[in-house]
């Protein structure tokens, strides 16, 4: 039996003591194909550290998620505003305390036509959590509007 997961739950068949290794109904490396196959569906979902699969749990908790609240307690956030319109945001930086020193991610907006107070390329930068501040992922939207109405946003991850 192929593994129905993600789209389904399996069902797989549990031996008991009084089942043999030459079972027909339980048969013994049956239940290791299934259950091979099943971790492997888990695996997939899951993802692995920094996945690009935007599917998978990990890509949409570490890429989608946390670029969108604060980090939990002990993170530490700095914005820096536009230099001309001081309200808006140009950076939002996540650093893991306040000494600043180890980035986590970093959002950047570029703000343009038609409305100047509207992002129209936001980009944001995953890094290793080392004091060297080397780049992991990098995501860019750009952004198309009509009047005050998002209509369009194209995306590149590298």
């Amino acid at each position: 039996m192929a593994t129905n997961f993600p789209t389904a739950i399996d069902s797989l068949t549990n031996p008991t003591p009084a089942n043999r290794l030459s079972d027909v109904l339980v048969l013994h490396s049956s239940q290791h194909t299934d259950v091979n196959d099943a971790i492997e569906a888990i695996e997939a979902k899951l993802g692995v550290d920094l996945s690009s699969v935007e599917n998978s749990i990990d890509y949409i908790t570490n890429l989608l998620l946390l670029t969108q609240t604060q980090h939990e307690s002990g993170r530490y956030r700095e914005i820096s505003y536009h230099p001309t319109i001081s309200i808006l945001p140009e950076f939002i930086t996540w650093y893991t305390d306040n000494t600043r020193v180890i980035k986590l991610i970093e959002k950047r907006y570029i703000y343009g036509a038609p409305i100047a107070i509207l992002p129209s390329v936001i980009t944001l930068r995953l890094y290793d959590g080392s004091s060297f501040n080397n780049t992991l992922r990098l995501i860019q939207d750009s952004i198309l509007y009509n009047k005050v109405f998002e209509i369009s946003r194209s995306r590149t991850v590298a």
